[in-house]
């Protein structure tokens, strides 16, 4: 009988395993934490078109709040704001959606192992093997969903952020907030996700900073009350050179499946394990390992010439000053481009937005900016 191993239990690992052990294959989880969902990975961000694509449906009590609208604000705090009720965005609570998919995945028929951390991996012609403990675990087929950490030693890199949830009054319910400034948050931003009237996930990324002094000061400036805070390191930096090697397979946060505007990866993570799942089964059915060269081809006819968009746009934005993007907010506020967003933009695809606003005529002249390659290749 088919054996296959799979090493984290978060989207990509859970839900390829219910793909996999769906079809009468032997399935192993393993999970170097104690409890699923915990620590939190994400603030669970996706939208609703998103997560049904992925074939699931979250019960009531995984979704935290729906929103509806989104402000941006500049380094002196000018402020764009976009209707996002068409793009049907919710907030899921993570914990509890990691445990809906492990319940899916265990009714399938796959096996979860919680605490066991897998310390190495390796394979032969003949089998992928893994090193749990003491115990040396074998199966046909490995599927790395371990995050992060398999990320960096397959060459990536990562920002280091904080993440606090706090109880506070100055945000609306249904309005996520984005805080640009690239002296506090350089390469990334500071962001407000509400998940009730009251209590929203606060948090911030970005190169070189120390992310819980910027966040204990905003809690302060706006006399908030924090819940928790942890740490936790964000995915932008764009997909890994190749999925799948003889017996050894990589989806979600290991493949670098994130998105490189936000770090957002429930989606295309849990894309990602969807096929990858459903590859690994094609494979074992035809005893051929081609096979799982599939999972990349269609991981990459979906959301690679999107995250190409998104990576460009980061290294543009990257080099933009405080009074460059205060420039830009006003530029679009003076355009239609906040109505065309909110009437055309997908927040799966942020590359309808990005174009969007380098199609504003003569933006990069008037802001100042040197036309870099990588605007030349967006514009071409």
């Amino acid at each position: 009988m088919s054996r296959v191993n799979i090493i984290g239990a978060s989207i990509a690992g859970l839900i390829a395993a219910r793909e996999i052990s769906s079809k009468g294959i032997d399935t192993t989880v393993y999970e170097e934490h104690r409890e699923i969902g915990i620590p939190e990975k994400c603030d669970g961000l996706v939208s609703a078109h998103g997560i049904s694509e992925l074939g699931i449906v979250p019960p009531s009590n995984v979704v935290q709040n729906k929103l509806t609208h989104a402000r941006f604000f500049s380094p002196s705090m000018k402020e764009v704001s976009i209707d996002a009720r068409k793009q049907n965005v919710v907030v899921l609570d993570r914990s509890r959606f990691d445990k809906y998919l492990a319940e899916n995945a265990a009714r399938a028929g796959a096996k979860i192992e919680l605490g066991e951390r897998v310390s190495n991996y390796s394979q032969t012609k003949e089998e992928a093997t893994i090193k749990v403990g003491p115990d040396t675990k074998k199966s046909d087929i490995l599927l790395d969903c371990s995050g992060y950490e398999s990320y960096i030693r397959n060459g990536g890199t990562v920002l280091q952020a904080g993440q606090y949830l706090v109880y506070g009054t100055w945000f609306e319910k249904s309005t996520v907030e984005v805080y640009l400034d690239p002296v506090e948050s350089p390469g990334f931003f500071k962001w407000v996700i509400p998940i009730s009237s009251d209590v929203a996930k606060i948090g911030v990324a970005g190169k070189e900073i120390n992310t819980f002094s910027i966040l204990d000061s905003f809690v302060k400036e706006k006399e908030a009350v924090p819940f928790r805070k942890a740490a936790a390191p964000i995915i932008c930096s764009g997909i890994i050179k190749k999925f799948a090697d003889g017996r050894i397979v990589k989806a979600g946060d290991s493949a670098g499946q994130p998105k490189p505007t936000t770090g957002g990866g429930i989606y295309t993570g849990g894309f990602g394990g969807q096929q990858a799942g459903r590859a690994i089964v094609k494979s074992l059915e035809s005893n051929d390992l081609g096979q799982l060269d599939e999972y990349e081809k269609n991981w990459r006819s979906k959301f690679g010439d999107e995250f190409r968009t998104q990576l460009y746009a980061r290294n543009v934005f990257a080099k933009m000053n405080s009074k460059q993007l205060d420039q830009l907010v006003d530029m679009i506020n003076s355009s239609d481009l906040p109505k065309r967003i909110s009437d055309e933009g997908d927040f799966d695809r942020h590359s309808i937005a990005i174009m969007k606003a380098f199609g504003i005529s003569n933006l990069f002249s008037t802001l100042g900016m040197v036309i870099t390659n990588e605007i030349k290749n967006l514009l071409s």
